[in-house]
């Protein structure tokens, strides 16, 4: 009679090891699939989302008005800061409007007038965009009309508001989640606000 030889401990012992690094090779790929796949995912959302804020900030600057207390258009136009007036919703009143720069991110203030005065303690912000870059560089630049397209030839800082016809856009976005040093995108918009506009080309 033919003998059953049987597995001896030592090939049992090799063969889940040989199984285990095996499985543990797949769940590792599958682990780092999910984490490509989730960390491109994360890079899109940032991107889009400044994307539509910096859609938004030029659709609203290009309906700037006088403010509800007889303010002109732009009330403040530094680099990291913006301060404007424009009905930004589907009431007839005309916000006040800030965008500022604040711990790596892009925050927005709005405030509705009381009759004919903006109360500051009334201002609702949010954060607009997170995982901003630019650092000290500007968000917003500022020109006496159109760009030329050839040099960039915003006015220098401090601006004479009255001179404002065109608004440039400029986020910078870390595409790793906030990871300094990290490559980065850039959003650029810019509008021309129509109640200042000179060229009507424009």
């Amino acid at each position: 009679m033919k003998q059953i030889r049987g597995f001896t401990i030592i090939e049992v012992t090799v063969t889940i090891a040989i199984f285990a690094t095996i499985a543990y090779g797949l769940l590792a790929l599958v682990s780092n699939m999910l984490s490509f796949s989730s960390g491109q995912s994360n890079v899109l959302v940032g991107i889009d989302q400044a994307r539509k804020v910096a859609f938004g900030i030029t659709s609203e600057l290009r309906t700037a008005s006088i403010g509800a207390n007889g303010g002109y258009s732009i009330a403040q136009a530094d680099s990291q800061q913006l301060i404007f007036y424009s009905n930004i919703d589907t009431t007839s009143d005309i916000e006040k409007v800030r965008y500022f720069v604040q711990n790596n991110k892009l925050n927005k203030g709005v405030t509705k007038p009381a009759g004919s005065t903006y109360n500051p303690p009334s201002e609702q912000t949010s954060v607009a965009v997170t995982d901003l870059a630019n650092g000290s560089n500007p968000v917003f630049y500022y020109y006496d009309g159109t760009p030329d397209g050839t040099t960039d030839n915003y006015l220098i800082q401090p601006v004479s508001i009255p001179q404002i016809k065109f608004i440039k856009i400029k986020l910078d976005v870390y595409k790793k989640g906030g990871v300094v040093n990290q490559s980065v995108y850039t959003v650029i918009n810019g509008a021309t606000i129509r109640n200042l506009k000179t060229n009507l080309g424009n």
